[in-house]
């Protein structure tokens, strides 16, 4: 019963993300809306997994590959992505929609290169870390109170999501894919408002910077 309120509200936490990503009055520049769809994208495989756990309950072959392959896109990919995204923003740095793109098969390459190396389990453990220190970092460099301040409970919240209770656990025997849902669905909701916040900020330099 615990692991289905912890997946719908997953799934709820990936939607009021998503919704607060484009709920800016005016039309959002190329740099944001590259960052708000990629986001979107990333929490709309998150949303994917929890569903998954939802609705696949036949336990044959085909249906445990579906499950397993939506729980990596939500692990290795998705998670990753988003801290890579956020992280990227704080240093102003902005890449087009095809770079993020090469970066996310490159996140697909590095989880089969370490999975036939039979190093699967070190490499989870490191981007379990490296995602929670992204987004710290990244919410860390605001001076904008009212950006680091959720941006750093969020990251806080999805760091022991992902590093302590995940299934990419640095701690394995704290493991618990309900608490673990629990907190990426509050993290997620924070970090949406965060990341809104942080869009309405770039769009306002850019309306107030000078034009060449």
């Amino acid at each position: 019963m615990m692991e289905i309120v912890a997946n719908v509200a997953l799934i709820l936490g990936c939607a009021f993300c998503a919704a607060q990503l484009f709920r800016q009055p005016e039309k959002l520049n190329e740099h944001n809306k590259t960052l708000a769809m990629l986001i979107t994208l990333s929490v709309g495989f998150i949303a994917a997994a929890a569903i998954g756990q939802l609705l696949i309950s036949e336990h044959n072959q085909d249906t445990q590959t579906l499950q397993r392959l939506l729980s990596n896109m939500k692990e290795y990919v998705a998670i990753p992505l988003i801290g890579s995204l956020l992280l990227a923003t704080s240093f102003s740095k902005f890449w087009s929609r095809a770079g993020w793109g090469r970066w996310m098969l490159a996140l697909f390459a590095l989880f089969e290169l370490f999975r036939r190396a039979e190093l699967g389990g070190h490499y989870a453990m490191v981007l379990a870390g490296l995602s929670s220190a992204a987004l710290i970092i990244a919410f860390a460099r605001y001076s904008q109170a009212e950006i680091r301040v959720p941006g750093l409970i969020g990251a806080l919240l999805a760091s022991l999501a992902i590093g302590v209770y995940g299934p990419l656990s640095l701690l394995p025997e704290y493991r618990n894919e309900a608490l673990s849902h629990g907190l990426l669905a509050i993290s997620l909701a924070i970090l949406g408002v965060a990341t809104g916040l942080i869009i309405a900020l770039n769009q306002k330099q850019e309306t107030l910077s000078p034009r060449v």
